[in-house]
């Protein structure tokens, strides 16, 4: 049983405690699961479920629409909001089992063997709400070009020849072949492509990173 973030008391509104790791991540973006739809306090939430780097995955993306954008105040810099995402869990996981259903059926070599473990994963959860951290993310472009790009993703996932959608895929270091539009491939083979779709360790454990702590990134 996978339970949300609880809403913090007055108490845990102290610094936040050393991160997990010995340094922080650069540019990490976070899978949250919260009990309510407040932002987190804490810079990296320590409980996050996954990470990925310089980007949302598009298996993170699939999860939501445009109805849960919302904006956080940054945990560094209060007075410096960024676009966020949070929606209910049970809207999240059906919405993604239907896009999966699509997806799995026009690209399965890279959908096909990661959906099962993926639903299931987020079918586990029995927080209220999932959301995603983009502090990071956000201040790479500043905020506002980032909400614009981060809505058009989420526009796209319904229409696969759109062009956001081709950007959403690069989320996930995904290159749709120009020549072939039932191909789809990694354009890094640094990382395996069921993480590059669904993201890293981070808190909890997922089927398809089963790599000790010590080797997460």
């Amino acid at each position: 049983m996978i339970t949300g973030l609880a809403d913090p008391s007055p108490a845990d509104r102290a610094p936040p405690l050393p991160h997990r790791y010995s340094w922080r991540v650069a540019n990490v973006s976070l899978l949250l699961a919260l009990n309510s739809t407040n932002p987190p306090i804490e810079y990296e939430p320590r409980n996050a479920l996954l990470a990925a780097n310089y980007s949302v995955p598009i298996l993170w993306l699939s999860l939501f629409n445009t109805e849960g954008l919302t904006n956080w105040p940054g945990t560094l810099d209060g007075s410096a909001a960024y676009t966020a995402i949070v929606q209910p869990v049970n809207e999240c996981v059906e919405r993604s089992r239907n896009r999966l259903a699509d997806w799995s059926r026009r690209w399965p070599d890279v959908f096909a063997g990661i959906s099962s473990a993926w639903l299931s994963f987020a079918g586990a959860i029995e927080a209220a709400y999932f959301g995603v951290w983009t502090e990071d993310i956000s201040q790479m472009s500043g905020d506002e070009t980032w909400a614009v790009e981060l809505r058009a993703y989420l526009s796209s996932l319904d229409d696969p020849a759109s062009i956001h959608f081709r950007e959403a895929l690069a989320q996930s270091y995904l290159s749709l072949d120009e020549a072939d539009p039932s191909r789809l491939s990694p354009t890094t083979i640094a990382t395996p492509v069921a993480q590059l779709v669904a993201g890293y360790k981070w808190a909890r454990q997922p089927p398809w990173d089963a790599r000790p702590a010590a080797e997460t990134y």
